[in-house]
């Protein structure tokens, strides 16, 4: 990457520091890097406010935020799950900071068993939410018919 930013400096013959300052964001733009350095400092400064809101509140017993139940941190994993399925890379890093997921996510099969879902050739072409969702609108699909049948 240092390599490529000295090529383009020398093959564009800089003549400013601006030109310089533009070119390198325009390599680190074009690379991906400049949207991940975006979304490390989002979640930085996600982390810093959380950080200084729980030290804010420490005496006040009214704004002290629950520890999230078991049911949300799974949905929190979810969540990461998918997005990072989807390559949302950078959001699943912000979304793991601020809701202060841990570093260490759980595997697939963790997932999976957790939810009751039995990851099969078919299921594992999509993430864990897709799967959910579907076998939910597919279940539903079936009561409604199932009824019209009754009637």
């Amino acid at each position: 990457m240092v390599l490529n930013i000295l090529l383009t400096m020398n093959e564009k013959k800089m003549t400013s520091e601006n030109e310089l300052l533009i070119a390198i964001r325009d390599l680190l733009k074009d690379s991906g890097h400049l949207n991940k350095l975006h979304a490390e400092m989002r979640a930085i400064v996600t982390q810093i406010l959380h950080e200084r809101q729980l030290s804010m509140n420490a005496g006040d017993q009214k704004h002290i935020i629950p520890a999230p139940t078991d049911e949300v941190l799974l949905v929190n994993e979810l969540i990461r799950e998918y997005l990072e399925w989807n390559g949302y890379l950078y959001t699943a890093s912000v979304m793991t900071s601020e809701a202060a997921l841990p570093k260490d996510k759980k595997t697939r099969a963790e997932l999976c068993a957790e939810v009751g879902v039995k990851d099969d050739e078919k299921s594992s072409n999509l993430p864990l939410l897709a799967n959910l969702v579907i076998a939910y609108t597919e279940r539903i699909r079936r009561k409604i018919n199932k009824n019209k049948r009754e009637l």
